[in-house]
């Protein structure tokens, strides 16, 4: 018996030890939140004042919630903003972007040609269409010279000109310059950021962060690296709180690999320190938040993201983003439905080119993954409507 209790009290001790680090951490977050802590919509207003520019990391393309505050806001503030700069439309959607929005009836039909003209099968996402129909609202009740636009950032796809795998290879490699190719077009709308318009740019991670470094001290750039970089004081990254890539390491000879590049990785979707900002978040009752990341625990916190497996020692999330914001906890959050509003007849004969382009190579490998016969039945399936569902990543 005096044994069994000579080993139970080391790890009782342990286990002691860890639950009140764990408290004394959460202690940390949570005064954090509520001495600085502040409500979401109005933290962003008062950081437009200051700065030009506010870039979004929304964590996840397919998060609904960073889509229900851009909406929220663009009803609460309108006044405020001059564009909303958009990762992923294109530049050659842009005629088709201000048509809508100049059009007198709300005609969704316009917006067609936008939701097709990526680099995949079509952007499928609900919260894009519903973006652009809220600010088609909101600006029926402003001045003309003071309604919001919708700016496409992103390079162009021209398919018509791609007939192999080894064409679409080709293209991807041109995607090396596709950061400086968005900062570019942000900076011309902004005017060299001279401080006279304000803007918002909707991004996902690997756009959004300020400056992190490899190993080797070299900046990893990106185009909210170099807005940061060559505009400072000019732009602030937030990102909204959701769950982050954990990566291990990198996988060795990935070949015709996806465009966001997570089949080169061996990674985790994680909770932010282990799931202690949650706590602190659920002790705040879970009320939507904003909190700057300078100076406190929450900034302090170690670097997590896609640049995880070679980053400089000692790089912060504060030296990626300059604030966070929690608008519910990760249980109630949800991926958004998916629109099939553009899939008409012309575009379904178009995706059978698509998809002879990226898989014709090895169609039959394609086919069978997919469970499917035929190219033509994957497009029917393509083209089904899909309902928003809760966020598949939680853990």
């Amino acid at each position: 018996m005096k044994l069994f209790k000579s080993k139970i009290y080391p790890l009782f001790i342990a286990l002691l030890f860890l639950n009140t680090s764990n408290a004394q951490t959460i202690d940390g977050y949570y005064n954090v939140l509520k001495k600085q802590g502040q409500q979401p919509v109005t933290f962003v207003t008062k950081k437009l004042q200051k700065y030009d520019l506010i870039v979004f990391d929304d964590a996840l393309h397919a998060a609904v919630e960073p889509f229900e505050f851009y909406t929220n806001y663009i009803r609460k503030q309108p006044h405020t903003l001059d564009y909303l700069f958009v990762e992923v439309f294109s530049i050659t959607a842009q005629p088709l972007i201000d048509s809508f929005l100049q059009c007198e009836i709300k005609d969704t039909s316009i917006l067609a040609g936008v939701f097709k003209k990526d680099f995949g099968l079509g952007w499928p996402y609900q919260t894009y269409l519903d973006l652009l129909l809220t600010v088609w609202e909101v600006n029926q009740h402003l001045e003309e010279n003071h309604q919001i636009r919708v700016i496409g950032v992103d390079q162009p796809i021209y398919w018509e000109s791609l007939h192999n795998r080894r064409d679409f290879n080709l293209f991807k490699q041109s995607l090396i310059a596709r950061d400086y190719f968005m900062y570019n077009i942000i900076e011309k709308y902004m005017d060299g950021f001279s401080g006279t318009k304000k803007g918002f740019f909707l991004t996902n991670t690997r756009h959004a962060y300020k400056c992190i470094k490899n190993k080797d001290c070299q900046i990893y750039w990106n185009a909210g690296t170099f807005l940061h970089q060559w505009h400072p004081g000019k732009t602030y990254a937030i990102r909204f709180h959701n769950m982050i890539l954990n990566i291990k390491s990198l996988k060795k000879n990935v070949t015709h690999g996806s465009m966001q590049g997570l089949d080169r990785l061996e990674y985790t979707w994680a909770r932010m320190d282990n799931g202690l900002w949650d706590s602190a978040f659920a002790r705040n009752q879970n009320l939507p938040v904003a909190i700057p990341l300078k100076n406190n625990v929450f900034g302090r916190h170690p670097y997590w993201g896609n640049h995880m497996n070679n980053v400089l020692a000692g790089q912060t999330m504060y030296d990626a983003y300059d604030a966070i914001i929690f608008l519910k906890p990760l249980e109630e959050t949800q991926f958004s439905a998916h629109t099939k509003f553009y899939f008409t007849r012309a575009f379904k004969s178009e995706l059978v080119h698509r998809i002879n382009v990226m898989h014709g190579h090895n169609i039959d490998a394609f086919l069978h993954k997919n469970n499917v016969t035929s190219i033509e039945e994957y497009i029917e399936q393509l083209s089904e409507f899909v309902p928003q569902k809760q966020n598949p990543l939680i853990q």
